[in-house]
């Protein structure tokens, strides 16, 4: 992890040290959904990220994403004889570098640095069970193209990596973990 700050921190020295007198800047607004696994189930995440692009390299924003989809946990509440569904959220902190800015078609790495929290329910009872918090660590690499001025689209990858869980329901970190496949609508100019 150190290896991957360091990299970023380079980068955001090397892009305002090449600022021009003039600084410019954008933002963005953008909704996300991103397909991934939990416990070996497919299922949809869906979000939404904002961001400030400075001398249109550097994406300082924020994102918060939920788990759409019904991911069932393998664990059986006996009283009710239904298996409990996860629910899985996490936001926070977006950097990302753009690299072929000047150009109709970029692409970008990023990374997530934020929390998150998981816990479980049943389908139809409003009962919850067993909260946790998490650390998650999200590194991503994006291709966008541009189709209007104010409307970029970007598809990409990245891979979610939780820290400080402690196991529930057999439930392991490697269940939480997982590459996605995302798609991303950024509204804005820049």
């Amino acid at each position: 992890m150190k290896k991957y700050l360091f990299t970023i921190l380079i980068l955001i020295i090397y892009s305002v040290s090449s600022f021009p007198q003039s600084l410019e800047s954008g933002a963005f607004g953008a909704p996300v959904f991103k397909y991934s696994k939990f416990v070996g189930q497919s299922a949809l995440i869906a979000g939404v990220k904002a961001g400030w692009i400075i001398n249109k390299r550097i994406v300082l924003g924020a994102g918060y994403y939920v788990l759409s989809s019904d991911v069932n946990s393998g664990f059986t509440d006996t009283h009710y004889s239904q298996n409990l569904l996860l629910d899985f959220n996490y936001g926070g902190l977006e950097f990302e570098y753009l690299l072929l800015y000047e150009s109709k078609f970029n692409i970008s790495v990023d990374m997530l640095l934020g929390s998150g929290g998981l816990s479980f329910h049943l389908k139809d009872i409003n009962k919850g069970y067993s909260n946790r918090n998490l650390l998650v660590w999200e590194p991503g690499l994006n291709f966008e193209t541009t189709i209007y001025e104010w409307l970029h689209a970007d598809a990409g990858i990245s891979y979610r990596m939780i820290s400080s869980y402690i196991p529930v329901y057999d439930i392991s970190k490697n269940d939480l973990e997982g590459m996605n496949f995302l798609l991303t609508l950024k509204f804005g100019s820049y």
